[in-house]
C-alpha cells in the first residue's frame, strides 16, 4: 500500500461507471487521497443505477474520504482555470493530477481519407489540448506550493505503435508522450514527477462505441467485443485483457512517493501483449 494520506488529487473524465478515471479516483482514495472528480458533465444518468460524477464522490467518500465533483470542458482554459483555482480554495493544495478525460470513439474511427475535419480537432483539442491546459494549470499551483507533485498523463498503447482507423487517436497520444517528456525535463528542477501511462485494450464504455464504428457488416456489437477480447488474450503472455483496476494500480504507483525517481517515462500496462 501507498501512502497518500493528506493528499489531494484531480481525476479528470472520472464519471464513468466502468471506466479508467473512476478506478483510479477510488484507489488514490483507498490510499489515502482526498479526490477532486471531473467530466464534461457530473450527471450522467446512463442507467437507473449510475448517475456519474454523485455516485463516484459517493464511494470515494464510504472510504472515508474527502471528495467533490467538478464538471468541467478540460479543453477551455477558462473553466479549466476555475477548477484548480477552487480545489485551492475548498482543500487548500493540490499534489496529484491525472489527466483521463478524452473524446468518446466512434467517428473518428475510419481511414484518413474519410476523416472529417471537425472530428480530427475534437479529438487532438480533448486529449492533446485538454492535457496540456490541465498540466499547465496544476504545475503553477505546485511550483507556487514548493514541494513537488505528480502529474499522469494517459497515453496508449496506440500511442506508441500506429493502428489503422486511429489516426486521431494514434496522433494525440503520441502527442501526449512526447509532451511528458518535455514536461518533465522542465518541471523537474521543482521536485516534480510527470509520467504517461499506456494501457492495453481495455473493456470499458467506450468499448461499445468503438466496435459500433469497427464492426463489419454482419457482425453485432457484442460479437466484436467477445473477437477482440479472445484476440487480445491469445496474444497476452498473462493470458487475459487488461482491467480499470491494473490501470489504476499504476496510477497509485506515479502517485506515490515509491516513484520519486522515476519522471518523463511511457509505462505500458497490458500483460506483455507489445514489450516496448
Amino acid at each position: 500500500m501507498y501512502n497518500l494520506k493528506n493528499k489531494v488529487a484531480l481525476v479528470t473524465g472520472a464519471g464513468g461507471q466502468n471506466g479508467m478515471g473512476k478506478a483510479i479516483a477510488l484507489r488514490l482514495a483507498k490510499e489515502g487521497a482526498n479526490v477532486v472528480v471531473n467530466d464534461i458533465k457530473v450527471n450522467t444518468k446512463d442507467t437507473d443505477k449510475w448517475s456519474g460524477l454523485p455516485d463516484v464522490v459517493k464511494e470515494i467518500k464510504s472510504l472515508g474520504q474527502k471528495s467533490f465533483s467538478l464538471e468541467g470542458d478540460v479543453s477551455d482554459s477558462i473553466q479549466v482555470d476555475n477548477m484548480i483555482e477552487e480545489i485551492v480554495h475548498k482543500f487548500g493544495s493540490i499534489d496529484i493530477l491525472v489527466n483521463n478525460a478524452a473524446t468518446s470513439a466512434g467517428p473518428d474511427r475510419v481511414p484518413i481519407v474519410e476523416l472529417n475535419e471537425d472530428v480530427w480537432d475534437l479529438v487532438l483539442k480533448v486529449n492533446l489540448k485538454g492535457t496540456f491546459l490541465c498540466c499547465k494549470a496544476v504545475a503553477k499551483v505546485l511550483i507556487k506550493q514548493g514541494r513537488g507533485g505528480k502529474i499522469i498523463n494517459m497515453s496508449s498503447v496506440s500511442g506508441k505503435y500506429g493502428v489503422p482507423k486511429f489516426g486521431a487517436y494514434c496522433a494525440s497520444k503520441f502527442a501526449v508522450r512526447g509532451f511528458t517528456q518535455v514536461l518533465a525535463k522542465e518541471l523537474g528542477v521543482h521536485g516534480i514527477q510527470v509520467n504517461a501511462i499506456c494501457p492495453g485494450f481495455v473493456v470499458t464504455e467506450r468499448t461499445e462505441d468503438i466496435a459500433k464504428a469497427l464492426a463489419p457488416e454482419g457482425t453485432s456489437v457484442n460479437e466484436f467485443i467477445e473477437k477482440e477480447i479472445n484476440q487480445t488474450i491469445s496474444n497476452t503472455p498473462l493470458g487475459r485483457v487488461c482491467k480499470t483496476n491494473d490501470i489504476a494500480q499504476m496510477a497509485a504507483f506515479l502517485a506515490s512517493s515509491e516513484s520519486d525517481f522515476i519522471t518523463g517515462m511511457s509505462l505500458t500496462v497490458d500483460g506483455g501483449k507489445t514489450t516496448e
